[in-house]
């Protein structure tokens, strides 16, 4: 299917999981930041298309709260995929992904702020197969308070589809500028995922249910196995909803149970 078909084909939709921000580190360390992000990348594996339409501007919001310490996120993520035909002009979606607002128990009481990084990715479609389609995701996170430095990487998505199968998987890098023991110095992530929708058309047409598993290995850390269900429901052309569940860490000692609800809005041409 030629590129501007495929493109066109489905809505990017909120996935309230995995990384843009990437390497999942990002879900256990202390600042969190990014999760706008990851979700994106992981509805990317095996639900949407690999970027936003050309031309257009899209939004990922949504709401996350953990079971575990009942903390709260908004995490968001602004898209925009210029109109063109070259690789850097027309076949790559530029984003910035951030907790718009983020509510924590610190110190006994409860506080809320703004994001504490904003990590800026482009997802650059290399490869644009019949079936396979293959994208680089080169990203850096910058921290707003708590770490200094910036944290650079890079991800490599490979996506398979046939008929109304989906699978996807992704490879990716991190490394900090500033390393602490909330921020690695490298971070090694590998990431597959499934996602099937559930009819031709009709309701059963617009419902695709999805599962992700995320492996992740960081310098002077433990491996860290999570996992991630959800289902998505593409409403219109436009909007999709999305309702997951996320398990970080589940083979350690205190693994983080979190459920999300997302929205992607479409926001069509940009003028």
């Amino acid at each position: 299917m030629p590129f501007t078909r495929r493109a066109c084909a489905a809505l990017l939709s909120v996935h309230l999981l995995a990384p843009l921000a990437h390497a999942s580190f990002l879900a256990r360390l202390r600042y969190r930041g990014g999760n706008g992000g990851k979700i994106s990348l992981q509805k990317r594996m095996h639900v949407n298309t690999l970027i936003t339409e050309p031309g257009t501007v899209e939004i990922d919001w949504g709401g996350l709260y953990s079971f575990t310490n009942g903390n709260f996120r908004m995490p968001t993520t602004i898209k925009y995929t210029p109109e063109g035909s070259e690789i850097l002009w027309g076949r790559t979606e530029y984003s910035l992904a951030f907790d718009s607002v983020t509510n924590a128990e610190i110190g006994g009481g409860r506080v809320t702020e703004f994001s504490q990084s904003l990590t800026a990715t482009a997802t650059a479609v290399v490869l644009d197969g019949k079936k396979l389609d293959l994208a680089l995701v080169p990203q850096a996170t910058f921290f707003l308070r708590d770490e200094s430095g910036v944290r650079l990487g890079a991800i490599v998505i490979a996506r398979y589809d046939t008929g109304r199968h989906s699978i996807g998987a992704t490879i990716g890098w991190s490394s900090a500028t500033h390393g602490s023991p909330t921020n690695p110095a490298g971070t090694w992530d590998l990431g597959l995922g499934y996602g099937r929708r559930l009819g031709a058309a009709g309701l059963l047409g617009k419902l695709t249910p999805h599962t992700n598993f995320v492996a992740e290995r960081s310098t002077g850390l433990r491996r860290v196995t999570s996992l991630f269900e959800g289902v998505e429901y593409q409403a219109t052309e436009r909007l999709a909803f999305d309702v997951a569940g996320q398990h970080y860490d589940v083979r350690g000692a205190s693994p983080d149970h979190q459920i999300v609800f997302g929205i992607t809005l479409n926001l069509g041409k940009v003028e």
